[in-house]
């Protein structure tokens, strides 16, 4: 799968139609949400792998979500997002929010969405090596993974939702 194809599956004009008909809001909302929380997921990542059970449970989960199809369930996004920015979830969602001036619900709901999928770009494109070292490569830290084809996939796919 090359990089637009992982774009496209997840920020594709069927997924945003899909979440946009689920919560009855805008796609250029949407996007503007998924955009504004990339980095913010990326960061909760890479906060939780800082230790050895964090980064077990990432790299376990990545690896659970890495066969997965892309498609919205809301049920296993709830999860990941309790798991991955635990008790800083609600200031987490309040913040983007208001940035992006959406409702609480429509921003929860976009990436309960979102999350798996996320997962499962990652995890399939995810090798071994230290999740944090490549989680702190596409957040604009170095690391000696940064050059690796994982995090130029990671970091050019990361790089261009930001962008966006």
């Amino acid at each position: 799968m090359d990089l637009s194809k992982i774009i496209g599956a997840l920020t594709g004009n069927d997924m945003i139609g899909e979440i946009s008909k689920n919560i009855n809001l805008d796609g250029s909302k949407i996007m503007s949400v998924i955009q504004a929380a990339i980095p913010k997921f990326l960061s909760a990542m890479q906060k939780n792998s800082s230790t050895s059970a964090g980064a077990a449970a990432l790299t376990q989960a990545l690896g659970d979500h890495a066969g997965q199809s892309l498609a919205i369930n809301l049920e296993d996004g709830k999860k990941i997002l309790s798991k991955v920015f635990g008790g800083d979830l609600s200031s987490v969602i309040a913040s983007l929010g208001k940035q992006t001036g959406t409702s609480n619900d429509q921003v929860s709901n976009i990436l309960a969405s979102i999350a798996p999928n996320l997962l499962s770009v990652l995890g399939k494109n995810f090798s071994t090596g230290n999740i944090g070292s490549i989680l702190g490569s596409l957040l604009g830290g170095s690391s000696s993974n940064s050059g690796s084809g994982v995090g130029k996939v990671l970091g050019g796919l990361f790089g261009k939702l930001i962008k966006k």
